[in-house]
């Protein structure tokens, strides 16, 4: 696939952009982080085409930290699995230093590794099984329209895929095989974006308190 049409696909992420935009004040503080990753995922598709066209290692390693720290972020304000400070804190600490010894240490910023990529895909899809689960039990209303329900399926939808093409993309022989798994993930991608963008216009209005007049 060609990087310009796989550009185009990935500006799919101007989907749940707009929608986050439009409703931004009307959301809940609760969903804020979902709404900060977006738009940072939408720099990076910018810096990787535009500025980083040759080697796209660098903004792409710093964007997976950011994602798995906001997604991280968006769990513990659900306050379930990581509604405790203390997991939630000792989580991000050893991500965060897995990191900086993957990328610094191992391999750098500007070559491919699939370590932390895939750990950080395994513990979001784990995370969204756990609040799902939650969901279902708890939730006695239009579970399917629900937005946390939309934004966990597609988590695990997008990360269980994730995982397999990091593997596979890692230790694939030949080059056209390689090039395959990169066309999948590229319309992965836009399905992701699309449910994400159905999330966003699902979240239901913050509530507004108004003080009564004496």
């Amino acid at each position: 696939m060609q990087k310009a049409i796989a550009f185009l696909l990935s500006l799919s992420i101007l989907l749940p952009l707009i929608a986050g935009l439009v409703r931004y004040r009307k959301i809940p503080a609760s969903y804020q982080p979902l709404l900060y990753l977006i738009g940072i995922g939408f720099v990076n598709e910018l810096l990787c085409y535009a500025v980083f066209y040759n080697n796209s290692m660098i903004p792409v390693n710093f964007y997976y930290i950011c994602e798995f720290l906001l997604f991280a972020w968006q769990f513990h304000l659900w306050k379930n699995i990581l509604r405790s400070k203390k997991i939630f804190y000792t989580l991000i600490g050893l991500m965060t230093f897995f990191w900086i010894i993957d990328k610094v240490v191992i391999c750098g910023f500007t070559r491919f590794s699939p370590l932390f990529q895939v750990c950080y895909s395994l513990i979001l899809v784990l995370l969204s099984v756990n609040q799902l689960n939650w969901l279902i039990v708890n939730d006695r209303g239009d579970i399917i329209r629900h937005p946390i329900f939309i934004i966990c399926i597609s988590v695990i939808i997008f990360f269980s895929y994730k995982v397999l093409t990091e593997i596979f993309y890692y230790y694939a022989p030949e080059k056209a095989i390689k090039n395959n798994i990169f066309v999948i993930q590229s319309y992965m991608n836009v399905g992701y974006n699309i449910l994400l963008a159905l999330a966003i216009l699902c979240i239901p209005q913050k509530r507004t308190f108004t003080l009564p007049l004496r």
